[in-house]
């Protein structure tokens, strides 16, 4: 997942091929690092509110 920056004339000047290559990786690795935490956050959130559910209705008898 990269942005398209093929109609960005200052961006394309401003670098070369390289730079543009590595700033593009630079961005992928970081927005998969912060969509990989936000997953695991919510996956916690889920399993946490399963396991609430689970024992509230285990012991909402006693």
């Amino acid at each position: 997942m990269c942005a398209d920056h093929s109609n960005n004339e200052v961006w394309n000047e401003s670098f070369s091929e390289t730079a543009r290559g590595a700033q593009r990786q630079e961005d992928s690795d970081a927005w998969y690092a912060v969509t990989g935490l936000l997953i695991a956050i919510i996956s916690v959130g889920v399993t946490l509110a399963a396991f609430t559910v689970f024992v509230v209705s285990q012991y909402s008898g006693v």
